[in-house]
């Protein structure tokens, strides 16, 4: 080799090296394997919505592939079978909402948060124009005497034991109501099979993620009931609303491949919170094709204001999503932040 194409190759050896191992350097990358083969894993999450922004940003704009991860996203159709298929090893992770740690820990299955996605609650609450008519509200109606409105009326969440249904029995309890004496609780589906309850009358009320209780207000067959995204329960000023779990093995057995599954969801929160909302549009557009454009908009501007840059799940947090479980009767025994959460994964600023 001539003494030029040696220096040059000694060069590239030594820029290689600088990025791995460069000291501080939190979004470096790493090799993406043996061979530069990409690492194939399964991700699940529980419905295809907004509040999973940076698991669909991280695989459109190919950060997964710069951490050597090929991902393929599952979509269990609610809250509950997705962790569950991970704590099986169906699925190295999980990017779902938080509460499940605690739900699982109760039944002697750990898991472990990683990173925050959300942090903050944007389920939102839509209730038929017709019920609220005759309810008498409106959507400035005061929050208090919008949930003394609630007896009666049944509401649907996606389905049983889904973060939805969590929240749910909580708002109910919190009105004073017993759950299914006082307000019907009965699973909707997601997407448009919930759209459908809500234009049939099979539910009065609808709660998820955004954009679907906007989908149903946009669409004139609902008003917002509960607009959790705004601020409207100053209860949950901070919340577990969806962060990446994987099971306490995976962290022992693969800590390489943790910390850059980590790096990429926190680079996607990263390029959400620095980007405008109608560049997160662009590049989320080819997962919600359906989804009108300004719906859409709406509901990233919505996200975007829950994506922590950072990626921490909070202990403020952790104490919230605990408050709701517990006063919805189903949390018995509070957990220790550091018996669930795992920050030594998180790039460092």
């Amino acid at each position: 080799m001539r003494p030029s194409c040696l220096a040059h190759a000694r060069l590239r050896h030594l820029l290689a090296a600088a990025l791995i191992f460069a000291p501080g350097l939190g979004l470096a990358l790493l090799p993406a394997g043996p061979a530069g083969a990409a690492q194939r894993i399964k991700i699940t999450t529980p419905v295809a919505s907004l509040t999973a922004t940076s698991l669909y940003l991280a695989k459109a704009r190919g950060l997964f592939s710069e951490e050597g991860l090929d991902v393929e996203i599952v979509v269990t159709g609610g809250t509950g079978p997705d962790v569950k298929a991970m704590l099986a090893g169906d699925a190295e992770f999980a990017y779902t909402p938080g509460n499940m740690i605690f739900v699982m820990y109760q039944q002697g299955q750990p898991t472990l948060g990683l990173m925050a996605g959300l942090s903050r609650c944007i389920i939102n609450w839509a209730i038929h124009r017709d019920v609220a008519l005759a309810k008498g509200i409106t959507e400035e109606t005061p929050l208090e005497q919008k949930l003394r409105a609630l007896q009666g009326l049944t509401v649907g969440p996606t389905l049983s034991g889904a973060l939805t249904w969590h929240l749910a029995e909580y708002v109910v309890r919190r009105a004073g109501y017993v759950p299914q004496k006082d307000v019907r609780i009965i699973p909707a589906g997601s997407g448009p099979a919930m759209l459908a309850a809500l234009e049939h009358r099979k539910v009065d009320i609808i709660l998820m993620s955004t954009p679907i209780p906007e989908t149903a207000v946009h669409r004139g067959m609902a008003l917002m009931f509960l607009n959790n995204a705004k601020g409207e329960d100053p209860a949950l000023p901070e919340f577990m609303m969806v962060d990446l779990l994987t099971r306490p093995d995976t962290v022992r057995k693969s800590p390489d491949l943790v910390r850059r599954a980590t790096r990429a969801f926190v680079r996607a929160n990263r390029w959400a919170v620095e980007h405008t909302p109608e560049e997160v549009r662009e590049a989320l557009r080819a997962q919600f094709p359906r989804i009108d454009a300004q719906v859409l908009l709406a509901g990233i501007q919505t996200v975007k204001s829950a994506i922590p840059a950072d990626g921490r799940i909070t202990e403020r947090s952790v104490q919230v999503t605990q408050d709701v479980l517990e006063q919805a009767g189903l949390l018995k025994t509070r957990v220790p932040y550091s018996a669930v959460i795992n920050n030594d994964f998180l790039p460092r600023p």
